[in-house]
């Protein structure tokens, strides 16, 4: 029965007698925010019975940074959960009254199962989805049917990155990642890459999977970039799916003394028999050409180390947050014996593991403990106690036999290639990543600008007011026909140097909204994954997953809100917006005010310089007008920021971002930074570098950026300082 394949149990993961020994209170389970498991066990309990990941994760702030605590969190809560009597369930999500195995086991019996659609319609709610079960779904699909993830509608289903093909870093550029099979690479594949990278101005780095990663591609390049690196050879190296990454190995006997099996070639052979596997999680591999272990292998979703007589096959093992010492599958068995089993495993992994499980966490709930959870494994895999051996190892060979390089596919066919290239859909016009984010150099290469801490200027944007255009003349204009807007998908637009996202829903409606995420000032709205909420259209940012509501733009899971607009189908087939004029529009988010500089301070404009009260005090306040004069006397290379402030320490600091229209300012202790309306003012026109790699130098003519790398004392005594600062106000 299907049933059988469910790794036991399917509603709630079990925590083992033996991973159950570290209950520390103190116990860190965020690092990005120092929160530890005795915080989250009082929060769950102070929440009550019916807390949400999303209500601790906002009380506590846990899973708000890197999200890689995000499993420990989900698990802490589900165990104190169930200690409560509450109900906990592993449905997929309120569209599915199923776990992901569950949701496979029908799938995989019934062929006619073979769109997102009709697994809605027959095991879900009907409807739309969301940006949970949407991935989930089309990652089952690919598992079973290896078909194009973009073609035939399927690109509205995938999660950002494989929706692009292409991992979205900081500021909406993508990283681009050739496969290596085995770390083996061709000197003409080293310069073809090299070439690229010179080409579109990419950052390069040698990732610890041994691969060369290129970063800070515009999605409108990525399909001439891929076309390029095919000519030497190249194809994708499903970076950002949850599929096969890598095959690491060592040189092992080929040109090891140690080596007693050459471990490249046999690397190689893996790595090619199962690139474009899509799973629950991403997989890893290697082989070790010895007990030397140079390939780390037993810390690998599987892995492979040599011996005289063949290979020991170590599974389930990971690094990460939680690392796992892999399990002893088999030792000392040849190369097709090898492949035989690992084909099993893995299909056994893909059918009956939860959403974003990965293979150590899927181990952990065969059994209580590490030699029951063995024992079962290899009566599955070896043993074929499930009788479902066959089944796994024909289903591996379709995968096997319709392998397709995806970039290939893109680069090969106009359509898909026009869903790249094309920028905005009513122009052709394109805006750069530069034109978004502040790119710095650094050892001689190009990155963007940190992000500021949360809270920080540029970050949680706010619009001026409820109705920012109320007051303003609108009119309907034109973006193109409707025809060219897919639908369940987000479609970035431009209106005057403003970039706005039209949005397409499977019920028939349409929305229109700004592009940019408020969270992060992040110019990638369109690229989020469209569902519903409920019975409410939404959009889940594709970089921290914050949603919002299309109707009116409001955070579901936050304070945030983002601006809405009109929208309407006019008799011509034509998609119109009511818009103020572009000036007005482009006021309030042009790129080029929103885009995230190495200064962490806004931008203010319209601010009256003589009625700018920068401290509440009782003393007379400071104007725009005495910073001015006084940044003027100030103005000496030798004279630096953190001495100003020594000498200053009236300069006050608000507690909040200041707008143009509130500026007056509390007062603060001198340990405060300096307001940054008034740091700007007085340190505008300081020697500073943006490159926070170089030490600061003499006058440059370049405006002072950034807060965060704080001007270094010269060496020169404060004295002269302090007495000019006595004397100027007194």
């Amino acid at each position: 029965a299907p049933a059988t394949l469910l790794a036991p149990p399917s509603a709630v993961p079990v925590v083992a007698a033996d991973d159950d020994d570290d209950q520390d209170p103190a116990k860190q389970i965020c690092s990005c925010n120092d929160v530890s498991l005795g915080s989250l066990v009082s929060a769950c309990a102070e929440l009550g019975s019916t807390a949400t990941y999303g209500d601790l994760k906002k009380m506590t702030k846990a899973g708000t940074g890197c999200g890689g605590c995000e499993p420990d969190v989900k698990k802490i809560l589900a165990a104190e959960l169930e200690k409560m009597g509450a109900e906990v369930t592993n449905h997929l999500c309120e569209h599915f009254a199923y776990s992901r195995p569950e949701l496979v086991a029908l799938m995989r019996t019934d062929d006619g199962l073979k769109t997102f659609e009709s697994v809605l319609a027959k095991h879900g709610s009907g409807g739309d989805g969301c940006e949970i079960c949407k991935p989930a779904v089309a990652s089952i699909l690919a598992s079973l049917q290896n078909d194009v993830v973009l073609a035939d509608g399927r690109a509205a289903l995938q999660d950002t990155n494989d929706r692009s093909l292409a991992n979205m870093q900081r500021g909406g550029s993508y990283s681009v990642v050739p496969r290596v099979p085995g770390g083996e690479i061709l000197p003409e594949q080293l310069v073809g890459m090299g070439d690229v990278a010179k080409k579109y101005g990419l950052y390069a780095k040698i990732t610890g999977a041994q691969r060369i990663d290129l970063f800070g591609a515009a999605k409108h390049d990525l399909p001439a970039i891929w076309e390029e690196l095919g000519t030497v050879g190249l194809e994708s190296g499903h970076a950002y799916g949850k599929a096969l990454r890598t095959v690491k190995s060592c040189v092992g006997s080929s040109w090891c003394r140690y080596g007693v099996q050459n471990s490249v070639d046999f690397a190689i052979t893996v790595e090619n028999r199962y690139k474009g596997l899509r799973a629950p999680h991403k997989l890893k591999s290697a082989v070790s050409g010895c007990i030397r272990e140079c390939a780390e292998a037993q810390c690998k979703d599987f892995g492979m180390i040599a011996t005289e007589a063949g290979y020991d096959l170590y599974v389930c093992g990971n690094g990460g947050a939680n690392p796992r010492h892999g399990a002893l599958l088999a030792s000392s068995i040849d190369e097709e014996t090898v492949l035989k089993y690992i084909d099993r495993f893995l299909m056994y992994y893909v059918l009956t593991a939860d959403r974003l499980e990965r293979t150590a966490r899927w181990f952990e709930k065969l059994g209580p403990n590490d030699d029951v959870r063995l024992k079962a494994l290899q009566d599955v895999v070896i043993n074929d106690s499930l009788g479902l051996n066959d089944e796994f190892e024909r289903r591996m060979q379709h995968v096997v036999d319709t392998y397709h390089d995806e970039w290939a596919v893109v680069v090969a066919d106009p359509d898909l290639r026009a869903t790249f290239e094309k920028q905005f859909a009513n122009t052709d016009e394109k805006q750069s990543a530069d034109d978004m984010i502040e790119f710095v150099d650094v050892r001689g290469q190009r990155r963007p600008v940190d992000w500021p801490a949360d809270g920080s200027p540029q970050t949680n944007w706010q619009k001026p007011s409820a109705d920012v255009f109320a007051r303003s003349e609108k009119s309907w204009i034109s973006f193109g026909p409707a025809a060219e807007f897919p639908v369940s998908l987000g479609t970035p637009v431009l209106y005057g140097e403003s970039q706005l996202a039209i949005f397409h829903t499977v019920a028939g409606e349409w929305f229109a909204t700004q592009n940019m995420c408020p969270h992060k000032q992040a110019f990638v709205l369109a690229q989020g994954v469209v569902g519903l909420a409920g019975d409410a259209p939404k959009v889940a940012c594709p970089l921290h997953k914050k949603q919002f509501g299309l109707a009116d733009g409001k955070q579901l899971d936050g304070d945030l809100e983002i601006i809405t607009f009109p929208i309407r189908i006019d008799d011509a087939g034509e998609v119109q917006l009511h818009l103020p004029p572009r000036d007005e529009v482009d006021a309030v988010l042009g790129t080029s005010k929103l885009r995230v500089t190495c200064s962490s301070m806004p931008q203010p404009t319209n601010v009256d310089p003589v009625n700018v009260n920068y401290d509440n005090t009782a003393d007379p306040s400071l104007n725009a007008t005495q910073v001015t004069e006084f940044a003027a006397k100030l103005h000496d290379p030798d004279v630096d920021g953190a001495g100003l402030w020594l000498a200053a320490p009236r300069l006050g600091r608000p507690h909040h971002r200041p707008h143009s229209s509130q500026i007056s300012s509390p007062a603060a202790s001198i340990d405060d930074v300096a307001s940054p309306l008034l740091f700007r003012s007085l340190v505008a026109t300081m020697p500073h570098s943006c490159s926070t790699d170089k030490p600061l130098g003499r006058p440059t003519g370049r405006p002072m950026r950034s807060p965060r790398v704080f001007p270094r004392f010269s060496g020169a005594s404060l004295a002269p300082v302090s007495r000019l600062v006595s004397s100027f106000f007194s």
